[in-house]
């Protein structure tokens, strides 16, 4: 990606800019600061839609005809995603004075329909969006496995600290354990005999 605006803007007398094959994935770059630009490749790069406002800036500057309305651009070869998203771009296309080479090359990487896959743009006849409760449900499962996994890691560290805790102490806890231990097991020898005492005598008839 290009990190500076106006990167291209200490060129002014730029007459063409080859950008293509640049894992560009938008035109955030200044390009009204080249008054004398008459070509802009950005073939084949890893564009799949533009917005509103880049659509504005790429008019002011290719679609003036008072200006510089001889320029070209040129963004065939960029994997284009065909879907409701891409309206804007869509109707951009039909309308706009900016001269496009290649315009009828730019085609569908995917979308939805599925069906737009492949086709010229030119002869997309749906833009729908697709469904969204498929990418929520991945979503709620991924964000269950992790909670999932960190509780468990929290109840095996629980236990291991417990572990570690009682180890340490183990003498302190067998001298407040054994005596307790010792009281149940004489408690339950005395109700053993008081049930014995009980019983009644057996009858000889």
């Amino acid at each position: 990606e290009i990190r500076d605006d106006d990167m291209f803007c200490e060129l002014p007398e730029l007459l063409d800019l080859h950008l293509g094959d640049n894992q560009l994935s938008d035109i955030n770059f200044s390009l009204s600061c080249l008054k004398k630009l008459r070509y802009l490749d950005l073939e084949f790069n890893k564009i799949r839609n533009l917005g509103k406002e880049t659509l504005e800036n790429l008019d002011k500057v290719f679609g003036n005809n008072s200006g510089i309305g001889g320029s070209q651009i040129d963004l065939h070869g960029n994997p284009f995603t065909c879907d409701c998203n891409m309206n804007p771009l869509y109707d951009w296309l039909k309308v706009t004075k900016a001269r496009l080479v290649n315009k009828n090359e730019m085609r569908c990487y995917d979308g939805y329909p599925a069906y737009n896959a492949g086709i010229r743009i030119v002869n997309v006849e749906e833009l729908n969006c697709g469904p969204v409760k498929v990418v929520a449900d991945q979503n709620a499962t991924s964000h269950h496995a992790v909670t999932s996994t960190l509780l468990a890691i929290l109840i095996v560290l629980t236990a291991t600290l417990i572990t570690v805790v009682l180890w340490i102490n183990r003498i302190t806890v067998r001298e407040k354990v054994e005596p307790l231990f010792k009281n149940f097991k004489t408690s339950l020898q005395y109700s053993t005999i008081e049930k014995q005492d009980e019983e009644p005598p057996e009858v000889n008839v």
